[in-house]
């Protein structure tokens, strides 16, 4: 996040200038980064930030190796269903381990009860900015396509079904390894419900049509959601 110096409004990392007075934005400090939570993970730098939580990079000091830590914003984590999707996220992430899928090392709270998740950390790019670079040639495609379908024939397995598969929540490490992110929206079929009448999740340009007229969707939603993803892929464009 970033702060305008004169009037001290607050904007988005990727905002340049203030639109009430013009002034060049300057990064906001975050005050937990140095800290250390649960006497373990070190915050050291801020990773990206988005509308629920920021990630850090941290260093695990008994083994001096470094992890992805998601903290969900002190504004949300009152919610008991946005901190109950978070747990389940982290159930999620640890039960369906895959090569393909992200790992979820652990789950803790702040001393200030804010939840967090430890998570391997990616080096890398998403899927979106592979995308952005041109199309993607059949080959490489195929290469990532095959992963994909690993990850999520895995998900499957264990009846989680991911809900918002899209360019983003895909990362393509060195050596085009491919990782499946964000569990946040996922729902196990075994789960209760939390979603109320009317609530859509997802992305709506990789949504199957199932999506949003009910909550109850299966696998077939996230098949869907690969089938645009692989379309965009080699054609640059959206269906």
């Amino acid at each position: 996040m970033k702060v305008c110096p004169q009037c001290t409004q607050r904007y988005p990392h990727e905002s340049s200038f203030c639109f009430v007075d013009g002034s060049s934005l300057e990064p906001l400090p975050d005050p937990r980064l140095g800290t250390t939570l649960s006497g373990q993970y070190v915050l050291e730098q801020v990773l990206g930030e988005g509308g629920m939580a920021t990630v850090y990079r941290a260093r695990y000091k008994l083994v001096d190796r470094p992890w992805a830590i998601k903290i969900l914003h002190a504004e949300v984590v009152r919610d008991p269903t946005v901190k109950e999707r978070f747990r389940r996220e982290a159930q999620h992430g640890r039960t369906i381990t895959h090569p393909n899928i992200i790992e979820v090392h652990d789950m803790g709270e702040t001393e200030d009860g804010t939840a967090y998740l430890v998570m391997e950390l990616l080096e890398g790019q998403t899927l979106a900015h592979v995308i952005s670079q041109g199309r993607v040639p059949v080959d490489r495609t195929i290469k990532l396509a095959a992963q994909l379908l690993r990850g999520l024939s895995r998900a499957h397995d264990f009846l989680v079904i991911h809900r918002d598969l899209k360019p983003e929540n895909v990362f393509v490490l060195k050596g085009d390894r491919v990782k499946i992110l964000d569990f946040g929206i996922a729902r196990s079929m075994h789960d209760s419900r939390l979603t109320s009448v009317g609530e859509i999740f997802g992305t709506p340009e990789y949504m199957a049509p199932e999506q949003g007229t009910s909550t109850d969707v299966g696998p077939p939603a996230d098949i869907y959601s690969l089938g645009v993803m692989l379309f965009e892929m080699l054609t640059g464009a959206l269906p």
